[in-house]
């Protein structure tokens, strides 16, 4: 049988805790040439009256899972001007969204599972930071700061409370409204201090690990505000971390290679040895070991106590969902949860 599950149900299957496991040894099998993956693909078609329909996925397989998991968003996308001009993203209509992430038993090719991707694709994303943040932040590391207080913060915020005994978390957000809110939220789930700060530099200020999770399109962390020994993870890593940033890092691992631009500046021309760039020469600059590269000890994490180390959460990839599918998937037959298909609806007899 085929089986369906929702947000809610998802939600009741994997704990953060859980899912941060899952992650890792999903990450260490990638390393180890045990699971491969096809980068995210968008299909854009512009239909009239300012709006476009979008529809992306990207899929993976790790061998150890047993299943292949191809993620996919269809996207209505409205452009609204009259709102400062952003973008709408829905399908049937507005409030609700299309996400799924399908999953095939690589040892019979049948489709097992059909999950709705919301409550996972923000867990994996925060979960994601967490496993670098277990090989690049400082062990004893207690305070967390916190730029953005959105879904993407909340689940951050969970996440490294996993991997490190945080004592402390400063948040800061452009909308004070959002802040408190979060800050309300999270010391309540979360049983420990969350202040709000109205300066985006006092989040960085004296803190072991600071996560950003914001949707900026244009780099906003200061040089300045990486202390030593502090670990920095971004979401949005080509919108919040620019590459004046970048150099000041002595580590620097990225989710997956070919996302996005290249991290390491290019030597100028006219110079043939010392890089004029921060000072450093070329030989200096941070490496760009990936996160699948940490968690099979082919790349090195933080090597001391000063060591500034970041995290490029760029675009995820199918191994995430194919380790987490299967998880959520082998536990909701285990607690009988979820809506059963017969499999046969979604094969067909083409011998004749």
């Amino acid at each position: 049988m085929t089986l369906l599950l929702n947000n809610s149900e998802i939600a009741r299957l994997i704990t953060m805790r859980e899912c941060v496991e899952i992650l890792e040894e999903g990450y260490r099998e990638l390393g180890l040439g045990r699971a491969a993956h096809r980068r995210r693909s968008n299909i854009i078609v512009p239909t009239g009256d300012g709006k476009t329909y979008v529809f992306a996925n990207f899929e993976g397989t790790v061998v150890k899972s047993g299943y292949h998991a191809i993620r996919l968003r269809s996207d209505v996308n409205e452009w609204l001007e009259e709102k400062g001009g952003r973008t709408k993203k829905w399908a049937s209509r507005p409030g609700l969204y299309c996400g799924l992430v399908l999953l095939y038993n690589i040892h019979t090719g049948e489709l097992d599972g059909i999950l709705n991707d919301g409550y996972l694709q923000v867990m994996r994303v925060g979960a994601t930071s967490a496993v670098a943040a277990k090989y690049l932040s400082r062990e004893e590391a207690s305070l967390l700061g916190i730029i953005g207080a959105g879904n993407q913060a909340r689940s951050h915020a969970e996440a490294i409370c996993a991997v490190r005994r945080i004592e402390r978390i400063k948040v800061h957000s452009l909308r004070a409204e959002s802040r408190e809110s979060f800050a309300r939220e999270m010391e309540a789930k979360l049983g420990i201090e969350v202040r709000p700060v109205i300066m985006m530099a006092e989040a960085f200020s004296g803190s072991d690990i600071v996560c950003a999770c914001t949707d900026s399109p244009r780099p906003f962390v200061k040089a300045e505000w990486i202390e030593p020994g502090m670990f920095l993870s971004s979401s949005r890593p080509f919108g919040e971390v620019g590459s004046d940033t970048f150099v000041t890092f002595d580590i620097a691992v990225v989710h997956d290679r070919g996302f996005g631009p290249q991290f390491r500046p290019q030597v100028p021309e006219s110079t043939n040895s010392p890089m004029a760039l921060g000072g450093k020469d070329e030989r200096d600059l941070p490496s760009e070991a990936t996160l699948a590269d940490l968690c099979a000890q082919k790349a090195a994490g933080r090597r001391n106590r000063a060591d500034k180390c970041y995290f490029a959460n760029n675009e995820g990839h199918g191994v995430q969902f194919s380790v987490a599918g299967s998880f959520v998937l082998k536990r909701a037959r285990e607690r009988g949860l979820g809506r059963q298909f017969p499999t046969e609806w979604f094969l067909q007899d083409i011998s004749t």
